[in-house]
């Protein structure tokens, strides 16, 4: 299994986005060291940090009547649908499928997800002071 590299979270100058991604990729390098028994409990952690973090930037899309709201929600939305099936797989005893799915696909949608939508986000925020 080939691994893509941990993130390092840019700053885009939102105190706390830029928290809530810091945190994000603090997860993922502890669940690429944690053993099966620390990769169960802490995938579920992770899974409850995305949850608080979609919810916080959901809130300031509709506090600033963001226009591109509905496709960043249905964004979080899919990410947060994948974490909660694979999180049951893994608590299920299935923890490679959940591994796999750390190492191999969130780093490169969080690259992809901050740097255009979170980075849209702000620019927005900052505009709307919000």
């Amino acid at each position: 299994m080939t691994s893509r590299p941990i993130p390092v979270p840019l700053t885009l100058g939102h105190t706390d986005i830029d928290g809530d991604h810091q945190e994000f990729t603090e997860w993922l390098v502890r669940l690429e060291a944690a053993s099966g028994a620390e990769f169960i409990q802490q995938f579920g952690q992770l899974t409850d940090h995305l949850s608080h973090h979609f919810e916080r930037e959901n809130t300031l899309m509709v506090q600033s009547s963001y226009p591109a709201c509905t496709e960043h929600r249905g964004e979080h939305n899919r990410v947060l649908g994948e974490m909660i099936n694979f999180r049951a797989r893994v608590e299920s005893g299935r923890v490679s499928f959940g591994r796999a799915y750390v190492l191999e696909q969130l780093p490169g949608w969080f690259d992809l997800h901050v740097t255009t939508m979170d980075a849209a986000l702000v620019e927005h925020l900052k505009r709307s002071q919000v």
